[in-house]
């Protein structure tokens, strides 16, 4: 529920006498400028796709904050949400290939000046050692209240004091919890991610004693969606809890989250103002921040926030210098030449169509693995091919996550299940019409090779999978299957709790996108009869048409 509340002297006008104005001297606006999951999108270039991209990118979001710093009072405070080590070409380079050099994320994020950054999940897909690497370059903390030592000892800060005129400002990170499922073997032994809500009462608690005049919180956690994972069964805390932050943890006068991808401008909960920039620097979020002096102590008299959108800025001079040796590596790297094909192949109809690109990623799996089955998302419906020669780029969008693969023993009982979880995706109405469902994310469909199988989208939800059958016989309750799958999934992601007792039968660390590069690389052309092997289908026939238009 959206409520504004007027503040004074640190307590909620009700029918009190207004206090006097206060003097210029003893008003002030404090920005604070944030960004959230820019996921290595530094500047106006797409890597998966080779051409411009004008709509995001840091170097963008650098030239929003500069005029921000030109039409403040005081220097404004910026800050990252988390989820910047990761998420394309560039990154990867810096993280396995360019790695003696200074983090390109970070150089960008210097040469802008922020204040701190909050540890997102995927900092931790390359380890702890990439992570601390990246902190030690930084010339700002990288903070995590809930991370902590298996002894229980702080792993990283929690928060930091911060300047702004006679202002002493608090900054606060926590992160979602949910690493210790999706990078249990980075962490496993290493890093205990706690509950965030506790540990950032903790840590606004210790800040105010040490005379914090404001509080600013940054979360790697959606508002209140639900968690990808069971947290009953795997113990696990909700990775979606700003909003809960916001009504139980007093003392807090803005919070910036993320990890959503989602996007609010502005909105109050209590007397916590939240918001949320989109990702990729797609935007920027700008809050101001009204204090006054009164009986010798600051207070909050106001707050309010807005979105500054990227597109068209003008790109900083200063992050495309820092960013130029990260991006020239990342260029080569991404043109590369791996191999050829006589024919395109297309990923625009792969969820409502078995379709030869999507066999081409689960034959890759599969043979890698030695499984019987494999599943996979189709991560991106604009995922392409082009006859001719295949750059490593084109290879590499097609599996933009940096996922290692696994197999687990399952059994048919599970495998239905499976199927029957993933099939959520599609929406039934009673006039008869078919959409997605838009409440779930398309890289939550998964498609299984190895079985053939129908999916009915007009029954209902949990009853879909009408035919499901292994080498020409129905699938029983108790018949078992190995099946391989990306590191993420096995572990629950996406509400696919029925994996998590299956037990792992395959794991060697190998990165899926990297098994796909080779695999290129192994067969010179590529053709699509040495991967497609049709094997499930939705009906009514009709639906098809409906379903793919929805997704556009």
């Amino acid at each position: 529920m959206r409520v504004r509340t007027l503040f004074a002297c640190g307590m909620v006008l009700v029918g009190c006498r207004a206090a006097p104005p206060a003097s210029p001297a003893d008003s002030l606006d404090l920005v604070v400028a944030a960004t959230t999951d820019v996921h290595g999108h530094l500047r106006g270039w797409d890597y998966y796709a080779e051409r411009p991209d004008t709509m995001r990118g840091l170097a963008r979001a650098a030239t929003i904050v500069d005029s921000v710093r030109r039409s403040a009072s005081l220097p404004p405070i910026l800050v990252d949400a988390g989820d910047m080590l990761e998420g394309n070409p560039l990154t990867f380079v810096a993280a396995r290939i360019d790695t003696m050099q200074l983090h390109p994320v970070i150089a960008a994020m210097n040469a802008m000046h922020y204040d701190a950054a909050v540890i997102g999940n995927h900092e931790f897909n390359y380890g702890m050692g990439l992570l601390e690497r990246a902190s030690g370059q930084a010339d700002f903390p990288l903070l995590a209240a809930n991370a902590f030592t298996p002894a229980g000892a702080p792993r990283f800060r929690g928060w930091t004091m911060v300047r702004r005129g006679p202002l002493r400002v608090a900054l606060i990170g926590a992160t979602t919890p949910g690493s210790m499922l999706w990078d249990r073997d980075n962490l496993a032994g290493r890093l205990v991610i706690r509950d965030i809500v506790p540990s950032v009462r903790t840590a606004v608690e210790g800040a105010r004693t040490a005379g914090a005049d404001v509080v600013v919180v940054l979360l790697h956690s959606g508002l209140d969606e639900p968690s990808s994972y069971d947290t009953v069964s795997t113990h696990v805390p909700s990775e979606n809890v700003a909003a809960r932050v916001a009504r139980e943890v007093p003392g807090i006068d803005l919070i910036v989250y993320g990890h959503s991808h989602a996007q609010m401008a502005d909105t109050l909960i209590g007397s916590t103002l939240l918001m949320q920039p989109k990702n990729w620097a797609t935007s920027v979020a700008v809050a101001h921040i009204d204090v006054v002096r009164r009986d010798g102590r600051w207070a909050v008299a106001g707050k309010r926030s807005a979105i500054i959108t990227s597109v068209h800025h003008r790109e900083s001079r200063a992050v495309l210098s820092a960013t130029e040796r990260g991006h020239r590596a990342a260029m080569r790297y991404a043109n590369t030449p791996i191999g050829t094909t006589t024919v395109a192949w297309r990923a625009d109809s792969a969820r409502v169509v078995d379709t030869p690109l999507i066999d081409f990623i689960l034959e890759v799996e599969r043979r890698a693995s030695g499984a019987q089955l494999a599943s996979t998302a189709a991560f991106s419906l604009d995922a392409s091919i082009a006859a001719g020669p295949i750059p490593l780029a084109r290879i590499a969008a097609l599996y933009p996550y940096d996922n290692t693969l696994r197999a687990v023993r399952i059994s048919g009982r599970q495998l239905r299940e499976y199927l029957e979880w993933s099939a959520r995706y599609f929406r039934a109405a009673p006039d008869g019409s078919y959409a997605v469902d838009r409440a779930i994310p398309g890289y939550n469909f998964d498609v299984v090779s190895g079985v053939d199988y129908t999916i009915d989208v007009s029954r209902p939800v949990g009853a879909r999978i009408t035919k499901l059958q292994y080498q020409g016989r129905d699938v029983a309750p108790a018949d078992t299957f190995t099946m391989a799958l990306n590191n993420y999934r096995q572990s629950g992601g996406g509400g696919y709790a029925m994996l998590r007792s299956a037990p792992v039968v395959y794991d060697r660390q190998q990165e899926i996108r990297q098994l796909l590069i080779d695999e290129v690389r192994r067969a010179g052309t590529l053709r699509p009869t040495d991967y497609f092997h049709p094997n499930w289908r939705i009906e009514p026939a009709a639906a098809i048409g409906p379903l793919l238009h929805s997704m556009r």
